[in-house]
């Protein structure tokens, strides 16, 4: 697996109010993990949607929620949130901003028949 500076990756803003960038990905030569982190603006949420596979959330900093499984679920820096593959889901931050980490068991987690949006659209990831 080759080494990748992900400070020399160019940031991507992936909708309204969400920059990214990826950490690990195919771009960065990973063949099964993808890790993206996010600067997500206050008051700004993605659609519901889901991924074929697992996804965790990690708060860096700030705070945002999470609903899935019906329940809204709070996420903060030192708490991990699993969403089990194939679970609808949408998340948002609150009236701050938010660094976060997003983690799939693919480096491509919204390629084609990887990932459904129910509303709205999917990110711009390139």
């Amino acid at each position: 697996m080759p080494v990748a500076n992900y400070d020399d990756v160019p940031k991507i803003l992936m909708r309204a109010g969400v920059t990214g960038r990826w950490i690990s990905g195919h771009e960065q030569g990973a063949a099964s993990v993808g890790v993206l982190r996010n600067w997500v603006e206050p008051n700004v949420s993605a659609p519901r949607h889901l991924h074929e596979h697992e996804e965790i959330v990690l708060v860096e900093r700030g705070e945002m929620w999470v609903e899935f499984d019906g329940e809204r679920h709070r996420g903060q820096p030192g708490r991990a949130l699993i969403i089990p593959p194939r679970t609808v889901h949408a998340w948002g931050t609150l009236q701050d901003k938010a660094q976060v980490l997003f983690i799939w068991p693919t480096p491509d987690p919204f390629a084609d028949g990887k990932s459904t949006y129910l509303d709205g659209t999917p990110p711009v990831t390139e």
